[in-house]
Order: C-alpha cells, then sequence, then structure tokens
C-alpha cells in the first residue's frame, strides 16, 4: 500500500480500511487498463470477430455477478475494533 511502518502502527482501523479500500480500487483499475490494451492489440492482430467480448477474453473477479460485497465500515464495528484491541481515541471537544 505504500504505508511507512510508522504510518501502518499508528493508522485508526478507520484509516486502515479506507486505505484498503483505494489501493483494492486502484489495482481494480491498472488491472482494467491493460486488459484493454491487450485486448485492442489482439483485436488488431486476430480480428474482432474471432476474438469476441472483452469478459471472454481476459474475465476479472467483477465481471461476475456473483461479486462478493464487502460490508461498509459502520460506527459500531469501528468502536468493536477499539474495544477488541484496547484503544483509547482521545476526543478534542
Amino acid at each position: 500500500m505504500g504505508w511507512t511502518v510508522y504510518e501502518y502502527y499508528t493508522a485508526l482501523p478507520m484509516e486502515f480500511y479506507a486505505a484498503c479500500e483505494g489501493y483494492n480500487e486502484k489495482q481494480t483499475d491498472y488491472a482494467k487498463v491493460i486488459r484493454f490494451a491487450s485486448f485492442r492489440m489482439a483485436e488488431s492482430f486476430a480480428g474482432s470477430k474471432a476474438i469476441g467480448k472483452i469478459e471472454r477474453f481476459w474475465p476479472l473477479p467483477e465481471d461476475e455477478k456473483n461479486k462478493k460485497l464487502i460490508e461498509p465500515m459502520t460506527k459500531d464495528r469501528y468502536e468493536a475494533i477499539l474495544k477488541r484491541h484496547n484503544i483509547k481515541v482521545k476526543n478534542d471537544g
């Protein structure tokens, strides 16, 4: 994810969750760009009828209908994580 050791150990659970989601989105976008470029190259060599659709040429997990959903971070889950790890957050205000 590109974090330093200090950033990893001082991050709150909400920050880590958001960083993981952002990293996964970045990797997915990168895979789609590579897939599209490869698809266009293959089309130019073999023709569009021989290659077919991009989903068949290079399937990605999010192309499937039964995509696994990640539950969003809620306040209850956040507080449970803090309690489980004995983390006390200072509230300024």
